[in-house]
């Protein structure tokens, strides 16, 4: 009986990331479209490697069925726990085509938003996610501890002296920053 239940409830278990964490705690979570996109290119690169390894252990997993099985109690264990290890190759494969489709799905969104990258804009979205990441740890650091921390500092201490600048005229009280207002939460 207890079987069953578990068997009932396990089927709403999802072992990996759902839609909601991929778009707002690993994609979204990054200050830009140009970070977010950065990092939906490395999720992508992390899960295909992933997945043509589970599909090659699978063939091989299938390609190694032993003939001729012994009869009786262990073989029937034996047989139970292959069936687990194929179902559980099979799971993982599903899982990771479906995270690996919503990644690509969103940096096609992104890219479509960034455009070509072309020569120098690299630089540019580069140096402007980076300043974008101090300005929201700022923002935080204000909201928090009504002050920039020592974290904080050294990480815009971090940036070339014009990044610097630009971050430091955006956080300065002489700007009036609303702390929400950097952290994107409402617009002007």
């Amino acid at each position: 009986m207890i079987e069953y239940g578990i068997k009932l409830i396990l089927k709403d278990f999802q072992p990996m990331h759902s839609e909601f964490q991929i778009d707002n705690f690993i994609v979204g979570a990054e200050s830009c479209p140009w970070a977010r996109y950065k990092q939906a290119l490395r999720e992508i690169d992390s899960r295909w490697s992933s997945l043509v390894s589970s599909r090659e252990d699978l063939e091989l997993f299938d390609l190694s069925r032993s003939r001729g099985w012994p009869f009786g109690r262990r073989a029937k264990i034996r047989l139970s726990r292959r069936k687990r290890s194929r179902a559980a190759l099979v799971k993982n494969i599903a899982e990771t085509e479906r995270e690996l489709e919503r990644f690509v799905e969103i940096a096609i969104q992104l890219k479509d938003e960034i455009g070509p990258i072309e020569n120098g804009k690299r630089e540019l979205l580069e140096a402007d996610s980076w300043r974008q990441k101090a300005v929201r740890m700022s923002a935080l650091d204000l909201l928090v501890n009504r002050g920039i921390s020592h974290t904080t500092m050294d990480f815009i201490l971090k940036l070339p002296i014009k990044d610097r600048q630009m971050v430091i005229n955006v956080i300065s009280p002489d700007a009036n920053p609303d702390p929400l207002r950097l952290l994107g939460m409402y617009e002007d």
